[in-house]
């Protein structure tokens, strides 16, 4: 009898484990306004290379960020003339493991325009977010984003 109680207990006690809640994933300093710049890679129809510069706020319970509005100028001289990011506002939601999502992120040129969700790679220790060629959804193609934005001043994901 003893022992089946142990083994029930044991059963309780992991079952317990499994719904207990996932530890919630959090950007810091929140509240804090901030700035993603860097030079970015784009390729739909050409590949050209921008200088961007994006705005944001995180939210005061660090759960996500916004980036509010931004822009894109040369590098190339298509950047801010041919070629914008558009779909503002777009959303930052931590996933852990240094793994973000930005949803309604797009660019839109004379050629065509990209919008939709990604998920890419957060760096604590250079406060920046990678697109290792991320893809979003475009017509007439989809549109390749390749390079680096760093935080100023500097954000965290916990």
């Amino acid at each position: 009898m003893f022992k089946a109680a142990s083994i029930a207990s044991a059963a309780v006690l992991v079952i317990a484990g499994f719904a207990a809640p996932a530890m919630a994933q959090s950007i810091s300093p929140a509240g804090t306004s901030f700035v993603l710049s860097g030079a970015l890679t784009l390729e739909q129809s050409t590949t050209i290379n921008c200088n961007v510069s994006l705005n944001g706020t995180v939210a005061a319970d660090g759960s996500s960020a916004t980036i509010t509005g931004g822009s894109f100028s040369p590098g190339d001289w298509q950047c801010g003339l041919l070629v914008s990011p558009s779909g503002f506002p777009w959303t930052i939601t931590p996933n852990g493991g240094g793994s973000i999502t930005i949803t309604n992120i797009g660019a839109s040129s004379i050629l065509g325009s990209c919008n939709g969700v990604i998920t890419t790679n957060w760096n604590n220790g250079t406060s920046s977010v990678y697109f290792p060629t991320s893809t979003i959804p475009g017509s007439p193609n989809p549109c390749k984003i390749t390079g680096t934005l760093t935080s100023s001043p500097g954000l965290t994901i916990s």
